[in-house]
């Protein structure tokens, strides 16, 4: 039996429970239900609709908060529980947001699912280095030397910079003259840029900064030694000639980073070096041995501290995060880890600050240790993934046992049995990132479709538990060029939402339910702008805005299994109270005294209507 209510009070509808306004292509999409009620758990009982949150967005309980707890069952921080969030230069580690944030969810009736735990980017990279610093040479005394120093005609990276377009500067790097910053407006302090981080010094000692510099004109560089929170200042005076400028020091804390801004310039000011020289001990360097146990005590103490931050309430997590290098051979003709001799800078995956573990540790203790503590500090019933993009990857394909994947997920596969061969390790999951397009050329976006068939294969046949981790979705045209979000076409929105609903209903069917973990979407809202991940890409299911896309329909689709009937929206009642009696639908009041000894049809109960 199914009841609907024959008056109703109008309840508005939220933002992100409409299409966009004003154009009636959108209207259908009005008439969805929020995304989670289309998770078909009878068949999918594991199943978990996820979306990456941008925590503080997400804290000041607007409408980003409404529209996350509204549409998904968990929630997943972008930036905010890594470790560089938590853990400054110093090893001082703060997990007040953190805390927050997971109870904040938990309360909502979210799960929350911890990212990440063992990454090579957004790592405190400075503390850790200071732990591994060479240590006092046992026949002690003092020497003068350069402590830190950078060459930008070399070395050609920069750290955080204010937003370039709105106080029209720009940094590039030439060979002979290092780092250029140019000017087009005149600030008093806004034009501001990180040259150099990571600078391990000792507080309270004097040191001798020099820097070789230049401009189009004559002016100064005004700075700062030390982080966000404070520092000592100083000043850099240039000409038009190049200058070995010195200021002396004395930095307020062990870990800086340099603060640069120009003040009332325009033109173009060009950093050839930055050195640092003082009085220090002599040293010797730390064993490898040293090294790797200095590790582990600080992997102890990051894991321990973010377990305790959750309080239990996080029941799974990317242990470890974009281990596969996509290259090398680990000897058994898989892809190598990633190590530091293959970083490059700037490279969509990272985050910055990268430091390898395992360039330390070894391949497999770093794994193997990171599972250990988790175990040991999290949760009793925690579950561990690993998680990695590129994993559809069509470039690679290995066809082995009836299967063709990508040569990543087969690699992936292998080091999982690598790191459990031990006994102990155990590995619960796999995490496939699928930050991918939709291809216009139909033999890409073949491939892309059966290399995404096979990697769902191969997950489901390796036995672990299997989530979509960060999925989102751009659009590249017949060329092959990515489309922006303003010159997307209707057409072309349909077509992702599509792929959408092929990629939800693969999964669903290739992957066994005990097997599901569930479908993470990175992007609630689409990017219009510049900057920020994915820059100027359609990559959400609501638009700028927040109202619903084609997209939302491909979700509903696949989740659903098709497109939902009207019947879906009506509510089934178990237990009818028909103590005021029953009316037909012309409103005459019926002599049975309960719906059962009625015929089939629509019937009155306590101004209702009554399907039977």
């Amino acid at each position: 039996m199914f009841a609907a209510s024959l008056s109703m009070t109008a309840v508005a509808q939220q933002v992100y429970e409409k299409g966009k306004p004003n154009d009636d292509n959108y209207r259908y999409l009005d008439k969805y239900k929020v995304l989670k009620e289309y998770i078909d758990y009878s068949n999918y009982p594991n199943f978990k609709l996820g979306v990456g949150t941008t925590v503080d967005n997400y804290l000041q309980k607007g409408l980003f908060y409404k529209l996350v707890n509204a549409n998904f069952t968990e929630t997943v921080a972008g930036n905010a529980m890594k470790m560089a969030s938590c853990v400054d230069g110093n090893g001082n580690m703060n997990f007040t947001k953190v805390t927050n944030y997971v109870n904040t969810a938990t309360n909502a009736g979210l799960n929350v699912y911890g990212h990440t735990i063992a990454w090579h980017s957004q790592q405190s990279k400075g503390w850790l280095l200071k732990l591994m610093a060479d240590k006092p040479d046992p026949s002690g005394g003092k020497e003068y030397m350069t402590v830190a120093s950078k060459d930008f005609r070399v070395t050609k990276t920069y750290g955080w910079t204010a937003n370039q377009t709105t106080y029209g500067f720009s940094l590039s790097f030439g060979t002979t003259t290092g780092l250029n910053v140019t000017t087009t407006t005149s600030y008093p302090w806004q034009v501001q840029f990180v040259p150099m981080d990571n600078i391990q010094l000792t507080s309270g000692q004097t040191y001798k900064l020099t820097m070789t510099v230049k401009g189009t004109g004559s002016g100064q560089l005004d700075g700062r030694l030390g982080d966000w929170g404070g520092g000592a200042s100083f000043s850099i005076p240039f000409t038009t000639d190049w200058s070995d400028v010195e200021v002396n020091i004395k930095p307020t804390m062990g870990t800086n980073f340099i603060l640069l801004h120009i003040p009332n310039f325009v033109g173009t000011v060009s950093i050839k070096t930055i050195k640092f020289e003082g009085n220090v001990v002599k040293t010797i360097p730390q064993t490898k041995q040293e090294k790797h146990d200095t590790l582990v005590y600080a992997m102890n103490k990051w894991i321990k501290g973010m377990m305790l931050a959750c309080g239990g309430k996080v029941k799974a997590w990317d242990l470890v995060n974009e281990a596969i290098s996509g290259g090398g051979n680990d000897g058994q003709g898989n892809y190598a880890l990633q190590h530091s001799e293959g970083y490059n800078s700037g490279t969509w995956d990272v985050g910055g600050d990268a430091f390898y573990w395992q360039d330390y540790m070894g391949d497999l203790d770093y794994v193997r240790q990171a599972c250990r503590l988790a175990r040991l500090y999290g949760p009793e019933d925690v579950k561990l993934f690993i998680n990695d993009y590129n994993l559809e990857g069509t470039w690679d394909i290995v066809t082995k046992d009836g299967i063709s994947a990508s040569k990543k997920i087969w690699s992936l596969v292998n080091w999982i049995k690598k790191w459990e061969a031990d006994g102990v390790t155990k590995i619960d999951g796999i995490g496939t990132q699928m930050h991918i397009s939709f291809n216009k050329k139909e033999s890409a976006q073949n491939s892309l479709k059966n290399a995404i068939t096979g990697m769902f294969k191969l997950m489901a046949k390796s036995g672990k538990m299997v989530r979509v981790s960060e999925l989102d979705m751009g659009y590249n045209d017949i060329n092959g060029n990515s489309v922006p979000t303003g010159s997307m076409t209707e057409a072309q929105h349909k077509e992702m939402a599509d792929f959408y609903e092929w990629i939800i209903k693969q999964f669903l069917t290739i992957v066994p339910p005990e097997q599901q973990w569930g479908i993470c979407q990175w992007c609630a809202n689409d990017n219009n702008s510049q900057g920020g991940w994915r820059a100027n890409t359609p990559v959400g299911i609501w638009d700028v805005n927040s109202y619903r896309k084609h997209v939302y329909a491909g979700f509903v689709r696949g989740l659903n299994g098709g497109e939902p009937t009207e019947i879906d929206n009506v509510k089934a009642e178990e237990k009818i109270d028909t103590s005021k009696g029953i009316y037909n639908i012309n409103g005459v009041r019926m002599s049975a005294t309960s719906i059962e000894e009625l015929p089939a049809g629509f019937y009155i109960v306590n101004g209702k209507k009554i399907f039977k």
